[in-house]
Order: structure tokens, then sequence, then C-alpha cells
């Protein structure tokens, strides 16, 4: 039973080194697609990505991406589309409470692997 349990543990630990391994690759990712670095400096904890301007927190997931977001941006690109304005992202809208928005929009990643 000892063993088995050492053997879980094992198993953890490399789940949280993989997903550690994970983050950091896509947070280089998104720091070359913003135009920008990943932060290295110990005295910003909280500070994931940044460029001249802006900074960044990126939370990487192997899940799939909602439908939700799947069908936003679908109905956005038809928008834009029709319209001839370029795709702004899709606003989201949680209004319990105080209401809060806001912007999810898609950046080409592909090019920076």
């Amino acid at each position: 039973q000892l063993q088995e349990i050492g053997m879980k543990e094992s198993a953890i630990h490399k789940q949280n080194r993989n997903n550690r391994q994970r983050g950091k690759h896509y947070e280089r990712v998104i720091a070359k697609a913003v135009g920008g670095v990943r932060n290295l400096d110990k005295r910003y904890q909280h500070l994931d990505v940044y460029n001249k301007t802006h900074c960044y927190e990126v939370k990487s997931s192997q899940s799939s991406v909602p439908q939700w977001i799947l069908s936003a941006t679908k109905q956005n690109e038809l928008a834009s589309k029709e319209s001839g304005y370029e795709q702004g992202g899709i606003i989201k809208v949680w209004t319990k409470g105080t209401a809060k928005a806001y912007l999810i929009k898609e950046i080409n990643i592909k090019e920076t692997e």
C-alpha cells in the first residue's frame, strides 16, 4: 500500500511538471505573438507576459474551446464579412451582481510555435 501511494505521488509530480512546462511554452509563444517577453523577474509574481504597453495573464488548457466561443467567433467572422469592418473580438458580459464585460480576441499563434 505504501508503494501504491508513492506511485500516485510520483504520477502527480510528473503531471505538475508537465503542466508547468506546457505553461512556460505557451507563455513564450504568446509573448512572441504580442511582441513582448515572458516575465522572468521574480519581483513581479503575477506577471506572465508583457510588451511595451500591456501585461497578459496566460492560461493554457488541454480542453476544447467552449462551444459558445466557437459560435460567437463564427458570428463575428460573418459580421465582419457582411459589414466590411475588422473583427474586434467577442465581448462576454456577466450580468449577475455588478455587471462585468471581458473582451476575448483570437491571437494567431500558429506562426510563432
